[in-house]
């Protein structure tokens, strides 16, 4: 089983397109399966074996930080039960519960983010974000007439995605390639971004998002992102480092000695978003803190065991 999980996961990190809400259900989904599969010894087993597959979720995406709320939530639920048939139901529960609330929160979010959207308005994206194009679609239900640019976000091309899903809802839609998106945003009234993590070290998300967003600032456009909870990283976790992806994706016949870079998020400062939509309305920066503060992470997933071999 442990073999089989490990694909799992694999196959998961093959389909990177997806973005971070559609990756924490496939976690919930792995997750579920593990506990589902054979007889723990004990408790402490059970645990064990449900942080090391959690353990692996995060590392495999390290700038999602839906997967870490995920691991901390099942793991404090790990916690109120010593049978161990008792705790594969307890922990079942909690990744549907978790389920649940990921495909619930983007609707949410969507209804917060309408005062935004006017007619008229022009709007910049980057990515494919889930709650993005439900803002967008929202708006256009409630009778909004808005127009669209769309970042194509390479190198994995996912602005297509969200501009044929735009299109074919009758919204105005431009799709153009990055730098493009970035040079037409002194001509917009809202740059409007999905999240892949939250914390204060600041936004992480597709790449190129904080180029849009130092554009924004010097063109006095409103920059927001739209971030339901599930995105904070919890105060305490230790913000890893993204991998390097497969360099062929950027230049397939390099020459010997021609290194290549291939990220996929970067991190836009918290001083440069104008506000964050959450479930709970607009907040500021200072509000986002004050939420953080409530949270609690497990013991076992603090920084000083996250990176002095518990986990490992």
């Amino acid at each position: 089983m442990k073999h089989d999980i490990e694909r799992l996961i694999e196959d998961l990190v093959a389909e990177h397109q997806h973005g971070a809400i559609v990756v924490a259900e496939h976690a919930a989904d792995i997750l579920k399966k593990r506990v589902s599969s054979g007889e723990p010894s004990s408790p402490e087993a059970f645990r064990r074996e449900l942080l090391l597959t959690g353990w692996a979720l995060i590392r495999a995406f390290p700038t999602m930080a839906p997967l870490v709320n995920l691991v901390n939530s099942v793991l404090w639920k790990a916690e109120e039960s010593e049978a161990p048939h008792e705790l594969r139901s307890i922990v079942i529960d909690a990744t549907d519960d978790f389920k649940h609330q990921l495909r619930q929160r983007p609707g949410f979010v969507a209804e917060r983010a309408l005062p935004l959207i006017n007619d008229g308005t022009t709007i910049v994206t980057i990515s494919s974000s889930t709650t993005v194009r439900q803002a967008l679609l929202h708006a256009q239900r409630a009778g909004r007439r808005f127009s669209v640019i769309c970042a194509e976000s390479r190198p994995r091309y996912e602005g297509q995605e969200l501009a044929a899903a735009l299109a074919a809802a009758g919204i105005p839609t431009q799709l153009m390639i990055d730098t493009a998106a970035i040079e037409a945003v002194p001509t917009a009234h809202l740059v409007l971004v999905g999240a892949d993590m939250l914390s204060m070290r600041g936004l992480v998300n597709k790449i190129g998002t904080s180029a849009l967003a130092v554009a924004a600032q010097h063109a006095r456009v409103p920059f927001y992102t739209l971030c339901g909870s599930e995105k904070f990283l919890p105060p305490g976790f230790p913000q890893l480092e993204q991998h390097d992806w497969n360099a062929d994706e950027i230049w397939l016949a390099r020459p010997e000695g021609a290194a290549v870079v291939n990220r996929y998020f970067d991190t836009t400062p918290l001083h440069l978003i104008s506000g964050i939509v959450t479930e709970r309305g607009t907040l500021t920066v200072a509000a986002i803190e004050a939420w953080l503060a409530t949270a609690r992470l497990h013991p076992v997933l603090t920084g000083v065991a996250a990176t002095h071999g518990i986990l490992t």
